[in-house]
């Protein structure tokens, strides 16, 4: 336990930062497990799946500027999400037009 004052304020500050961050996780974590049963659905369109992308997105980012990921991990869950949209919509595009 610390005994100076502005030790023991930074243990509040990084207990409060702790359950703030837990939070933001979890929340993250059941938005990518909702976004990717949208994206995987047959009935969802192209302009649906994009919309909710981007929801994604802006959060993943959100989470990022507020320190709870790293730059890297915000960028790579956008991109498998990116990668998911692509493969459901753009794709089946290109080989029906094909």
């Amino acid at each position: 336990m610390p005994n100076i004052k502005s030790a023991k304020k930074r243990v509040r500050q990084a207990d409060k930062q702790k359950i703030r961050n837990k939070v933001i996780r979890s929340f993250i974590k059941n938005l990518r497990k909702k976004t990717i049963e949208v994206l995987n659905s047959k009935d969802t369109t192209k302009e649906k799946g994009f919309e909710i992308l981007c929801e994604y997105k802006k959060k993943v980012d959100q989470t990022w500027a507020k320190g709870v990921f790293k730059r890297n991990k915000s960028s790579r869950l956008a991109s498998k999400m990116d990668a998911l949209y692509y493969k459901n919509f753009i794709a089946k595009d290109k080989k029906t037009e094909a």
